[in-house]
């Protein structure tokens, strides 16, 4: 294995001969999945434009071969929070290649398509880098559309959404709504009853693709090497990991304010700010902390936090504060293992992050990657909380 200096220098060109080599051989095709990680050394000090590219061709990789339960998550995830057209494009595609089309998978498709539709444009999988001529131009919306269509009547839970689109009022170009007919035309087909095994129209994602992820007690591991790290908050009041953390489960999230993705860190801590209205509705506001924590913190002063938060709805006081390190952030980064990657110190690219708390300090759960339910993060904490006090019910 290359050292991380070496792979964070690594040519793009070699990193598409890398890529297009673990493709074509079914042994080492679960590599290409590890390449998806954003804190990767592949990533360090590369911009964000290089890693689009990079992190694209890795996806049209898994569109040539079949997608894995493990490569799926972050095919679903781009599709939840993604607004670069290629990226989508290509998770579009790589959908395709999982081997059972399922109910669950539709309103993912039917997200990004909301969400890049006014920011469709040609792009083209043909090589690495390569620009779209005529000949080889594909554009997300396409790509999306070919996906409902493969989902077929898997994808009947949208088809309103779908129908709407055809209108004059959708905004579809003629030559789109003849991909669009032909998505709706698939939906449309006879029924298929849901083969053994499967998930139903109603169910939740296939089992190993949720987005949170839960500890026992006796393997949560200590907090003990981050206790003593100073932290400033949205006053610019100090305090350390430990003494804020440790008496109370907490809620924390993950963001930075320089994030241009409207569906990543803004959308986050909105979400957070609901989540401390489901607390304080069910009288919990003084016994659960909530936190946001700064992956910026030397751009992220506390001023700039005060003003994001509140913006956004939400609660600051002793018990709910917005955060930054004041040093030693990287030991932060490493005891959460954050999905998070650099060029210098600014952010290039990081996924949603969401994590539980104990009492002492350690992580309980965390929810990653996809969008996350406030109630379930809300209910996930007080369980925490039943743990110290033994109190029942919300």
């Amino acid at each position: 294995m290359q050292n991380a200096v070496t792979m964070s220098a690594l040519p793009e060109s070699q990193f598409a001969a890398l890529v297009d080599a673990l493709s074509a051989d079914p042994a080492r095709r679960d590599q290409l999945t590890e390449l998806l990680r954003e804190d990767h050394a592949l990533y360090d000090e590369r911009g964000a434009a290089t890693i689009v590219r990079m992190r694209g061709w890795v996806l049209v990789a898994l569109a040539r071969a079949e997608l894995s339960d493990t490569a799926l998550v972050f095919v679903l995830e781009e599709l939840d929070t993604g607004v670069d057209a290629y990226l989508v494009a290509a998770a579009a595609r790589a959908l395709r290649s999982y081997p059972r089309p399922d109910a669950t998978l539709a309103p993912f498709a039917m997200r990004a398509l909301g969400n890049i539709r006014y920011r469709d444009e040609p792009i083209s999988f043909d090589a690495y880098g390569e620009y779209a001529v005529a000949a080889t131009a594909t554009s997300p919306v396409r790509e999306l559309l070919a996906t409902l269509a493969w989902l077929g009547p898997h994808a009947q839970a949208v088809q309103p959404e779908l129908e709407a689109l055809r209108a004059p009022a959708g905004g579809f170009s003629r030559k789109l709504r003849i991909d669009l007919d032909r998505a709706l035309q698939a939906i449309r087909g006879p029924a298929h009853p849901p083969e053994a095994g499967t998930a139903s129209c109603c169910g939740a994602l296939p089992e190993g693709l949720k987005s949170a992820s839960f500890l026992p007690s006796d393997t949560r591991r200590s907090a003990g090497s981050i206790e003593a790290i100073a932290l400033e908050d949205h006053q610019g009041e100090r305090t350390t990991f430990g003494e804020f953390f440790k008496g109370q489960p907490t809620i924390i999230v993950f963001f930075y304010t320089r994030c241009d993705n409207p569906l990543k860190c803004s959308l986050t801590v909105t979400k957070l700010a609901r989540a401390q209205g489901l607390l304080e509705a069910q009288g919990l506001t003084s016994l659960i902390r909530t936190a946001a924590i700064t992956y910026d913190p030397a751009f992220d002063l506390p001023e700039r936090l005060r003003v994001y938060g509140q913006d956004r709805g939400v609660r600051l006081d002793a018990h709910h504060r917005i955060l930054r390190v004041v040093d030693d952030n990287e030991a932060l980064r490493r005891h959460f293992e954050l999905g998070v990657n650099f060029i210098e110190s600014l952010v290039n690219r990081h996924r949603i992050e969401v994590y539980i708390l104990d009492a002492e300090g350690r992580i309980a759960a965390s929810f990653e990657r996809l969008h996350w339910d406030e109630q379930q993060v809300v209910s996930c904490a007080f369980e925490k909380l039943q743990e110290t006090v033994g109190t029942s019910g919300i």
